[in-house]
């Protein structure tokens, strides 16, 4: 069964190659490859766009992978379409999976190919997510903190939302014109049925990254009062909720810390940073200023896999404070280091945990009782390690290897075996 990938990020091996620093993000990919790749009865080849100038094909002992030249996959590259056609014609897959909608050569493929059968899994979903992108953010907010890069780009938060808008017709045509799809929540399965007009759906759950599970979070042991957040870069991550949030919680907590996974996107250090802020950015600085949050938050960097598990295992709670999400791997990571989660119930969240038993889920947007959830697991070191304890169990099902890989390997067999 040889199976042809279609993915966002490349992978280490090519990276390698081409003297690139390995890509941080994606890693539960690289989880379900390396469990399908011991499938000594599957043969994959895995693909995805550089910023190169020509086809590029790379091969280690077992799989094969393909690099193709675009500048820019925001938008339907037509020249994508004869280099596809000359990977189905090198490697000749029985089936083609995309891994995920949010980018356009996944259509290219089906559009140069149209014979050969396509899975397309669900991440998220921008056609949808475009309704949540300013999650609450004024207008006159918006408008207020347009940057000076805003204005060579073209970009603001408005404007972002627009592109959704845009991308999320090219991901409707992929979801229409894909022969299966899978999904793991409710809420992935009632918006593809909307799209796709045809129950073609199939359930598979993701492979979590390979350290998160073997490390074990311990209330003994974590910086107290103190809160983690894996993602703050646009305003559907919701970190300004976070931030309304705070400016209550700090009354009672002197020490409170709010730790946000990735880049500083606030600093303005140097020229160079300044001139790289986002409206958003500067938004969420001008909450910082006028909450005197400066000493609460802080931006880790980019963090390795073991980087991110360790310090989840030291801080107190995981919120997740998104607009609108599916399922995200950063909350099933949480979960299944038996850390306390507070989640906004949007999307597939309610999916992935039972609220008050599993976690706590809260309205999107709403500061105050997000504050209150915080405060209740912050006094309650037993309701801690008893929802945590909960979202582990829950977790290690949900994110099953063994089960996840043969639930996938089953799917791709049924897909094909429909085609004969």
């Amino acid at each position: 069964m040889k199976i042809l990938w279609i993915v966002n990020t490349i992978f280490p091996y090519p990276s390698k190659q081409l003297g690139y620093k390995t890509n941080v993000f994606g890693g539960w990919l690289l989880g379900l490859y390396e469990s399908i790749n011991k499938n000594e009865n599957i043969k994959l080849a895995i693909a995805t766009t550089y910023k190169g100038k020509e086809l590029l094909k790379f091969e280690d002992k077992k799989t094969i992978y393909y690099l193709l030249p675009c500048l820019n996959n925001l938008k339907y590259d037509k020249n994508l379409e004869k280099y596809w056609q000359q990977i189905e014609k090198d490697f000749k897959p029985n089936l083609v999976h995309l891994h995920g909608t949010e980018y356009t050569h996944g259509l290219a493929f089906q559009k140069a190919c149209p014979n050969i059968k396509t899975v397309v899994s669900i991440q998220g979903l921008i056609s949808v997510y475009t309704n949540n992108y300013t999650a609450n953010i004024k207008y006159s907010d918006i408008i207020r903190n347009i940057t000076f890069r805003d204005i060579v780009r073209n970009a603001n938060i408005l404007k972002d939302q627009k592109s959704f808008e845009k991308r999320g017709i090219y991901e409707k045509e992929i979801i229409e014109t894909s022969d299966a799809i899978i999904g793991r929540t409710e809420w992935d399965y009632a918006n593809t049925l909307a799209i796709a007009k045809e129950d073609k759906y199939y359930k598979c759950n993701e492979t979590l990254r390979n350290t998160f599970y073997k490390k074990q979070w311990d209330i003994k042991k974590v910086e107290k009062h103190s809160i983690f957040i894996s993602q703050a870069g646009y305003p559907i991550k919701g970190l300004h909720i976070m931030l309304e949030a705070a400016n209550i919680l700090k009354e009672k907590y002197k020490d409170l810390k709010i730790y946000v996974a990735g880049h500083n996107i606030i600093d303005t250090s140097n020229i160079k940073s300044k001139i790289k802020r986002t409206g958003y950015a500067k938004y969420l600085q001008s909450l910082i200023k006028k909450y005197k949050l400066e000493d609460i938050i802080c931006f880790t960097g980019l963090l390795t896999e073991e980087e991110m598990a360790n310090k989840m295992c030291q801080t107190n709670i995981f919120v997740q404070t998104s607009s609108i999400e599916n399922s995200p791997n950063s909350l099933g990571e949480a979960m299944i280091l038996g850390m306390p989660c507070v989640a906004s119930n949007v999307g597939g969240t309610s999916t992935m945990l039972k609220d008050k038993e599993e976690g706590i889920l809260y309205p999107f947007g709403d500061h105050g009782l997000l504050a209150y959830y915080i405060e209740q697991i912050f006094e309650d070191d037993e309701l801690a390690k008893n929802i945590g304890k909960n979202a582990k169990k829950h977790a290690n099902i949900t994110h099953n290897r063994e089960k996840n890989v043969s639930d996938m390997i089953k799917i791709y067999e049924d897909i094909i075996k429909k085609r004969k």
